[in-house]
């Protein structure tokens, strides 16, 4: 049995999870519909507008795309790929049409489940298409040539790494700081309950304050330094741990450093205004930025079970230090209310994005670790890294 994992199925998993989140945002003020409100035929409506009707029939394409190349990698034949893509999307429009007669201010459309099945079709069909002209089995030759049989969903984390830093984390590159969000919807959820006196302290304002306080008077350039460094270190890390050829490793450790900054960079414009672009490139920001290049400089040499080693102290590094970092509430409001940046950010998912990849990564590195690779695959390391 081949233990080739293709990146195919949590891209399509992210995809799906995208969609759901953005149709039924912001996933609040739930109420069961009334009966004559109720109907299993989506009404058509009176006045719509174009920019929905793209964003439906453009939203879904994507998904159609991926979903029917992971069937494909799958070993599904075409005519079974482009089913099972197509049903699983008209199937997953038509679900979130009628959830949407629970949220007040959503209305179900049977025009939009027509354009989102229509959009998962078109995007099954680019798939088949590049499937046909050989792209598909073109990626999966160099991709067995350049990275391990258990990539995909490490090529997965690398793919979706850029999109949490579309919403400014506290510090440059620094993300994974969840304990503050997720205490704060722990307080929401136990309200009216004894459970919540545990979690809520004296003062609501301290919530948000986290450990940064300790370190107010302290080190703080230090602290962003090394947060920075090991926010870059971090991808860098994931990179070297399932690529084969040192050449490979240039490439990508490259590529980090310039999606990191140039996206950091968009951030800061989208959010912030063009003018405001790299304010955040700070000294402390430069230094961190350089002994994270340092650091790619000595993963090249590695093997990638010391890289994956490398990349769990670094991920957990990372994690204990953003969490000394200190949380603006007001900041983050703003940033939530700013139409502008609520576009980019598709309605803070991006947010959600950069707290939770650290953790997954951990979970992927630490698999790395355990599993270890074939006798005939580490033997050929050799070979390939010349």
């Amino acid at each position: 049995m081949s233990s080739h994992r293709s990146a195919a199925w949590p891209l399509s998993w992210l995809a799906m999870a995208l969609i759901v989140y953005a149709t039924l945002y912001p996933l609040s003020g739930w109420q069961w519909p009334e009966r004559q409100a109720f109907s299993w035929m989506l009404p058509k409506l009176h006045r719509e507008f174009s920019g929905d009707l793209a964003s439906n029939l453009v939203g879904y394409l994507p998904l159609g795309a991926i979903l029917c190349v992971a069937h494909l990698r799958s070993g599904r034949s075409v005519p079974v790929a482009a089913l099972a893509t197509v049903l699983t999307g008209t199937g997953l429009s038509y679900t979130l049409e009628l959830i949407q007669y629970t949220l007040p201010g959503r209305v179900p459309s049977v025009t939009d489940w027509v354009l989102n099945t229509l959009g998962v079709a078109w995007g099954a069909l680019a798939a088949v298409t590049m499937h046909a002209l050989g792209l598909i089995d073109l990626w999966h030759t160099v991709r067995e040539r350049w990275f391990i049989p258990q990539a995909g969903h490490g090529l997965a984390l690398l793919w979706v790494w850029p999109l949490g830093l579309l919403f400014p984390p506290p510090l440059p590159l620094g993300q994974g700081q969840l304990w503050p969000h997720l205490r704060v919807l722990l307080v929401e959820w136990t309200a009216h309950t004894p459970l919540q006196r545990w979690l809520l302290p004296d003062d609501p304002l301290s919530l948000w304050a986290g450990t940064g306080a300790l370190l107010a008077g302290s080190w703080p350039a230090l602290l962003e330094s090394l947060t920075v460094a090991a926010g870059l270190l971090m991808p860098m890390c994931v990179a070297c741990a399932m690529a084969r050829p040192r050449r490979l490793r240039l490439v990508l450790l490259s590529g980090a450093v310039l999606v990191g900054v140039g996206v950091t960079t968009l951030a800061s414009a989208l959010n912030f205004a063009p003018v405001h672009a790299l304010t955040w490139l700070t000294t402390p920001t430069v230094v961190g930025l350089m002994l994270g290049a340092l650091g790619a400089v000595a993963l090249m040499g590695l093997s990638r079970s010391l890289c994956a080693w490398l990349g769990l102290g670094a991920t957990l590094a990372l994690v204990v230090m953003i969490h000394l970092a200190p949380t603006d509430p007001y900041y983050a409001a703003t940033l939530a209310a700013w139409e502008q940046g609520r576009f980019i950010r598709f309605h803070g998912l991006s947010r959600w994005i950069g707290l939770l990849w650290p953790y997954a990564a951990l979970v992927w590195l630490v698999a790395r670790i355990v599993h270890r690779e074939p006798r005939a695959h580490a033997s050929a390391q050799a070979g390939s890294n010349a």
